[in-house]
């Protein structure tokens, strides 16, 4: 078995496995789930020795031993069942491997919107976009609690689904004709996933249209660019769209070369997290450090309770002490909240936009010996002053909505407007309160213009803001302690 951390690294301990073999109520499970299974696929009662019994039931250890809040094993043997009639009802001909799963992406369905199972053209796809290449259409989704339909969380600026004109917030409602309501996150992948060069065809709801946006994407084998970069006078603009393995170092290659272009005098930097759905929690730590130094960027908090700190292995800020700025709106999450968090904690960045999304747990993917895997909820993160990201998000210094006449991916309001619904967050740290300021003290030119501004006029007001106050030499006086 081999792990994989969207968010840290690690591997269930022999000590802990051990300790759940010992369980009596999960053989109690197992044993159930083995005589429950020809219910669905007539024939003999599955030895303990069947390859897709040994599948389950190793899904099922690590979720008991892994997985971030404790579960009783009979629960996920309930969701297990769930799981696997769903599918027979989908798939009447199903064979006893898909049976298994639909058990297991049912159990994971039912701990959170994060954890799920992946099958191995998944797991393919997870890890060449980790590196940076994949096929797809290089667009983001989350299941959107409300509605039940498939949010765009992002799409790459370069992507088959942006040139499509998919855009950020849309809530996809059909796939190929077929209803996203009541699929799991794995179904929908299973419909969208295939060979480059095809097309899907998806029906998607916005707020500046009255009626379903009929969309086709074709399926493209591409590189994903994890940022883009350009000068903006003698100011370094880095947009970050994703953060897989070659986001630190871009980022470090990109101010290089714009400081050789500003011929060695950079004013400062605006740093762009808006849309980012986050990923490679190392890459978010080494980001935060480019500016940071060896400071600590996150600890994380597991079953075990004991916390874990993680620092960044820079020992100097890459932009040399000038004044960074760090955009961000309701759609940045995961990593990216925790490079803004670790920025804001620190007083080293300005932060400008709308509160970020709030997700602030760990995910790891457990590679199986199938050539499938598990992706698990493993921990919850928290900035270096103990706030809790999923309860309380990151809040900007300076409110700023974007003009409803900008191009491109609108967030309108904040993605989280409520704590979430759980006990843990009457007990966790609250963030310090962010020192506050008006676009009217930091950049009243870009204020005023953006309360005049008239219908169809292209203003991005939190970068315009966010250059205005480093070139004015505002931002010098707000980040001082």
């Amino acid at each position: 078995m081999a792990v994989f951390m969207l968010l840290v690294s690690g591997i269930l301990p022999a000590a802990c496995a051990t300790g759940i073999d010992a369980r009596p109520d999960l053989h109690a499970a197992l044993d159930r789930y083995r005589y429950e299974f020809v219910k669905v696929h007539p024939g003999e009662v599955l030895p303990a020795s069947d390859p897709d019994y040994v599948l389950f039931a190793e899904a099922m250890r690590l979720v008991l031993g892994a997985y971030v809040n404790p579960t009783a094993p009979h629960l996920l043997v309930d969701r297990a069942l769930e799981g696997m009639w769903a599918r027979k009802e989908s798939e009447p001909e199903a064979s006893r491997h898909a049976l298994t799963e639909g058990a297991i992406d049912g159990m994971l369905a039912g701990l959170d919107p994060y954890s799920g199972f992946l099958d191995a053209e998944h797991v393919h796809n997870l890890r060449e976009q980790m590196h940076g290449e994949y096929a797809g259409f290089g667009m983001d989704v989350a299941m959107d609690d409300r509605t039940g339909f498939l949010r765009v969380v992002s799409s790459d600026k370069n992507s088959p689904a942006a040139r499509a004109g998919v855009r950020s917030g849309d809530l996809i409602v059909t796939i190929n004709g077929q209803q996203v309501r009541g699929l799991t996150l794995n179904d929908v992948a299973a419909r969208i996933r295939g060979p480059a060069g095809r097309a899907v065809d998806i029906q998607v709801l916005r707020s500046d249209s009255s009626s379903p946006v009929r969309i086709s994407m074709i399926r493209t084998v591409f590189k994903v660019r994890p940022l883009l970069y350009r000068l903006e006078g003698n100011v370094a603009y880095i947009s970050i769209a994703y953060f897989n393995e070659q986001t630190a170092q871009s980022l470090t290659e990109a101010i290089d070369a714009m400081r050789v272009q500003a011929g060695g005098r950079l004013a400062g930097a605006v740093l762009d997290l808006r849309n980012n759905p986050g990923g490679l929690l190392e890459q978010g730590i080494k980001v935060a450090g480019r500016f940071l130094g060896g400071a600590e960027i996150v600890s994380t908090r597991g079953r075990a309770a004991t916390t874990q700190h993680y620092r960044s292995g820079d020992s100097a800020d890459v932009l040399r002490g000038a004044p960074l700025v760090v955009l961000i709106n309701g759609f940045s999450s995961s990593s990216s909240e925790i490079v803004a968090g670790a920025l804001q904690d620190y007083r080293r960045a300005l932060l400008l936009g709308t509160r970020s999304y709030g997700k602030g747990t760990v995910q790891t993917v457990f590679w199986l010996p199938t050539g499938e895997g598990i992706r698990l909820t493993t921990a919850h993160y928290f900035r270096p002053s103990g706030a809790s990201v999923e309860c309380f998000g990151i809040s900007p210094n300076v409110e700023i909505m974007p003009s409803p006449h900008q191009k491109g991916p609108v967030n309108p309001a904040p993605a989280v407007t409520a704590l979430p619904d759980h006990a843990a967050c009457d007990q966790t740290t609250a963030p310090p309160p962010p020192r506050k300021w008006l676009m009217a003290e930091l950049c009243p030119d870009i204020a005023r213009v953006a309360s005049g501004a008239m219908p169809g006029m292209v203003l991005d007001v939190p970068l315009e803001c966010a250059l205005a106050t480093i070139r004015t030499g505002r931002m010098k006086t707000v980040a001082q302690p």
